[in-house]
């Protein structure tokens, strides 16, 4: 473990995939996945689907976990959770547990309710982060159960759309925020990159275990080709392209346009306020955040 933790401070290991021998730490972000047994279903009726949210908020309060985001699809679940504690395996534990008594006592049936061991990938990289959390969501709609991920009941996925005025035990501001502070404007981040995504491609690529890392290959070279087509490949040419932008005052091309966007939305992933992009760039905070949802 000791080793492991040696990657991820380098900077060497972006995700680390483990189906035997998992690995926690205090402030471990993990992807789970786990399946019925056999061709078995998990859930019969709405009644299980909502027993089971029941659990997972009874099971991660009590082992101090925080769901991230989730799906639960007919014969399996993909959850992406935050460990405060080292105590992963105690926690899937009860929670899986609890989860097969009930659906054994409940349907009078014996035997596995789970295909084996759960599965875990731990997640230390924003791509891998926001990758996991696009692909959970994309599930119900690669499986065609929906044409649109926000379609599907059973997932996190309206939090991360929708305008939440429930209280929810889902901490769905801990991967929008690495889209944007605001989250109103990571909403529609996000909204984008499910909209963007190719789930006829992705298909064949998720059911490998590289899939997160294909899809996160994916985000970072989207920015990357951004950054090409503009001339940016760091912080000299970014204050550069600051300057030339804001000297042109008014931009009518939709080149130059898509390049302003580009570099309020860099500004951004730097941690700089609405305020200090507005300034900046000698614009309005109205046009930073109309420039931001476009």
């Amino acid at each position: 473990m000791a080793d492991i933790i040696d990657l991820i401070e380098q900077g060497k290991l972006k995700r680390y995939f483990r189906a035997r021998d998992k690995h926690c730490f205090e402030g471990a972000v993990s992807h789970i996945t786990q399946h019925a047994s056999g061709k078995e279903p998990l859930f019969l009726e709405d009644a299980d689907y909502l027993y089971m949210l029941h659990l997972m908020k009874e099971v991660l309060c009590e082992f101090k976990c925080r769901a991230l985001s989730f799906v639960l699809m007919p014969n399996h679940i993909h959850l992406l959770l935050k460990f405060i504690e080292s105590n992963m395996p105690d926690a899937m534990k009860a929670f899986l547990q609890r989860y097969a008594v009930y659906f054994n006592k409940k349907y009078q049936r014996r035997g596995h309710v789970f295909c084996g061991a759960y599965r875990s990938a731990l997640c230390f990289d924003d791509s891998y982060l926001l990758a996991a959390s696009l692909y959970i969501h994309l599930n119900p709609v690669r499986s065609k159960l929906v044409e649109k991920p926000i379609d599907y009941r059973w997932s996190s996925c309206a939090l991360f759309l929708n305008e939440v005025k429930k209280e929810t035990f889902v901490d769905y501001k801990f991967i929008l925020e690495t889209l944007d502070n605001d989250i109103s404007v990571a909403r529609i981040g996000y909204k984008n990159l499910l909209n963007q995504s190719d789930v006829s491609q992705i298909n064949d690529a998720f059911e490998k275990r590289e899939a997160l890392t294909i899809m996160a290959r994916m985000l970072r070279e989207r920015d990357k080709e951004w950054a090409e087509e503009h001339g940016l490949s760091g912080d000299k040419d970014l204050r550069e392209k600051i300057e030339e932008l804001k000297n042109k005052g008014s931009l009518k091309g939709p080149k130059e346009k898509d390049a302003r966007k580009f570099l309020i939305e860099q500004l951004k992933s730097r941690g700089f306020a609405i305020t200090e992009i507005s300034e900046k760039l000698s614009l309005s905070r109205q046009s930073v955040y109309s420039y931001l949802r476009t």
